[in-house]
């Protein structure tokens, strides 16, 4: 249990949080917590200062210098013991210290992940994805000029046999997702740019109606002005080569539903 003074300054705030779920009269009559309250009434769920504490002061010691990579570089040390993975680490480590250190060198970072995307190194493999979706959580809109080269080395690794192993297809689009979701409010601005980007993977066989849907995240956040232009840009794909028509069906509704419910 957390003292006094370690739930501060956040102390104040959850516990008038936690009068309000208490207070029967909050929300006009009845509990909040009441059963026989009529299910339009808004209920708020009975908060644990503890938790709440410890879940504020965990942001707070994340901006004060903390990062993802760094986290996922020491997470991922106890799970993965293979030789050049440990190489890696060691060679990585030092870059990661603070989101400004590493941004400074996030080239030669980024050049050193993608070029251990082989399936000769396939134990490694989960982890290399992992750290490439780490390092988006920190840059954000920095990632983004370092999509097309991720998005051409993961094409050489699913054309060298990936695409056989069903493991390495799930580790993919895992780390994929988290990309894409990192990058959402990004590309919600560009969806035109986040289609370019993605193209080749977006109608590579098996794999695209995955990487389809991994757009969604984006497209929650896309204006009914970036839908159009969305639409337009994959009819415009399909246009240039006709067969890519039932690949970019999934996508292409999708959007027009979106716009139509906008």
């Amino acid at each position: 249990m957390m003292t006094e003074e370690q739930r501060c300054p956040y102390h104040d705030k959850a516990k008038k949080l936690m009068n309000i779920c208490r207070n029967p009269n909050s929300f006009g009559r009845g509990d909040c917590r009441n059963p026989n309250m009529p299910r339009n009434r808004l209920r708020l769920p009975c908060l644990r200062l503890d938790e709440w504490a410890a879940f504020t002061l965990e942001k707070l010691n994340r901006s004060k210098g903390s990062n993802f990579l760094a986290d996922c570089l020491v997470e991922l040390r106890d799970q993965n013991a293979s030789k050049d993975f440990i190489l890696l680490l060691e060679e990585l480590l030092p870059y990661a210290q603070s989101v400004e250190s590493y941004k400074r060198s996030s080239e030669f970072i980024f050049l050193k992940l993608v070029s251990e995307l082989q399936m000769e190194a396939r134990f490694s493999l989960d982890s290399i994805l992992s750290l490439i979706a780490a390092l988006s959580g920190d840059l954000k809109y920095d990632f983004a000029p370092f999509l097309p080269r991720l998005v051409k080395s993961l094409l050489i690794l699913l054309n060298n046999g990936g695409l056989k192993n069903a493991e390495t297809i799930e580790q993919i689009f895992t780390s994929w997702s988290k990309i894409i979701e990192n990058l959402r409010f990004c590309f919600a601005r560009d969806v035109r740019g986040a289609l370019r980007s993605t193209l080749e993977l977006r109608y590579y066989p098996i794999i695209n109606e995955k990487m389809s849907k991994s757009m969604s995240c984006v497209l929650d956040l896309a204006r009914p002005s970036q839908l159009q232009k969305g639409i337009k840009m994959i009819l415009s794909e399909v246009a240039e080569q006709p067969e890519r028509a039932a690949r970019a069906g999934f996508l292409h509704y999708d959007m027009i539903v979106r716009l139509q419910k906008s």
